[in-house]
């Protein structure tokens, strides 16, 4: 059974982007500058120690420098935030959440095909 992550807060969550891309290990300066928002460095510093309390990153300290590592994977804590998501705004239904976005026209032509494309490949398999 898969452990349980807990759900971040949108800061954090953005956080935690900036270092999935980064694909290695940062600095709070790295985080800082990546930031589309304009945090300080005393914020930043304050959402890597919260990430790192609750397992999200490792720090390792070189010299006077922490560098900080995901230890939950990017894929790992979508899948998760996906099927929550589902579960509690559309009671488990894919049918539903499509045609919500359809409705609201955030589904285009080319979204359909690719999800016909994914559909049918699972058929196969």
């Amino acid at each position: 059974m898969t452990k349980k992550i807990k759900r971040l807060p949108d800061a954090e969550c953005s956080v935690m982007q900036i270092i999935w891309q980064a694909d290695g290990s940062v600095t709070s300066s790295y985080v800082q500058e990546q930031a589309a928002q304009d945090w300080k460095a005393t914020s930043v510093l304050t959402f890597l120690s919260r990430l790192t309390e609750k397992g999200f990153l490792s720090c390792e300290k070189r010299g006077k420098v922490n560098f900080y590592r995901p230890l939950v994977e990017k894929e790992q804590y979508l899948q998760q935030e996906g099927a929550n998501f589902l579960k509690q705004l559309y009671n488990g239904s894919v049918k539903d959440l499509v045609v919500s976005l359809a409705h609201a026209g955030a589904v285009t032509d080319e979204d359909l095909q690719d999800l016909r494309s994914f559909l049918d490949a699972q058929g196969e398999g």
